[in-house]
């Protein structure tokens, strides 16, 4: 709960920084970055509250690599499951697919820094192979738990935005190296990494629900707004 507390501290203060809301200009005076063509001609706009949420959880995942929270140990033969991921998770819901997939850059450039000869190895030394796997489903991570709350936007999407946004994680890294990496990924790391889902879609979904139920009261969420 403590992680999920430090959440809530940190985006009320990002919740603060309004972004431009209904073709309104933000209220900082600064606007909105067009980055380029989005769906068919419709330009993506990056607001300050973006930015601000964005910049947060990144930290917040770059922080929580570094301490204890961020691999807690469980009961099983790896001893310890990630909690890298929950960052990306509450970006992607809190401010949109584009804030979560930059966090999720966040968490793949830390994976790739601190990993990246293990993913070479598992790679067979294909580097397009190990950055796929390294960077394509952390990158994925906030888009797939955006889409996901916005489904269902009940009192279910918290903890659908959790196991859809682990899963995204967890399946993407397993597929990808699975079907086009070495037999020795399949052997001995794929069933470590599985046996550790549970425990992450667990730790994802303790913080999400109280983190969105919090924030939601405040001010919409992006992946609640029609």
């Amino acid at each position: 709960m403590l992680c999920a507390v430090n959440f809530v501290l940190a985006l009320e203060v990002a919740a603060t920084v309004r972004g431009a809301d209904h073709g309104r200009a933000p209220k900082t005076g600064l606007r909105p970055v067009l980055i380029g063509d989005w769906n068919g001609g419709i330009f993506m706009r990056i607001t300050p509250q973006q930015i601000a949420v964005a910049g947060i959880c990144g930290g917040l995942a770059l922080a929580l690599s570094y301490t204890p929270l961020g691999f807690i140990s469980v009961p099983n033969i790896s001893g310890a499951a990630t909690t890298l991921h929950i960052p990306a998770i509450v970006a992607g819901v809190v401010a949109g697919p584009l804030a979560g997939a930059l966090v999720g850059l966040v968490l793949a450039i830390r994976s790739w820094w601190q990993f990246g000869g293990v993913f070479m190895q598992f790679a067979g030394g294909n580097l397009i192979i190990a950055l796929a796997g390294a960077f394509l489903p952390r990158v994925l991570i906030g888009v797939a738990a955006y889409y996901a709350y916005r489904a269902l936007r009940g009192t279910g999407a918290s903890i659908l935005a959790a196991i859809l946004g682990t899963t995204t994680n967890t399946a993407g890294v397993l597929g990808i190296l699975w079907f086009l990496g070495t037999p020795d990924f399949r052997t001995a790391v794929a069933p470590v990494i599985a046996v550790n889902y549970p425990f992450e879609v667990l730790f994802a979904a303790v913080v999400a629900v109280p983190v969105f139920a919090v924030l939601s009261r405040n001010r919409p969420l992006a992946a609640a707004r029609s």
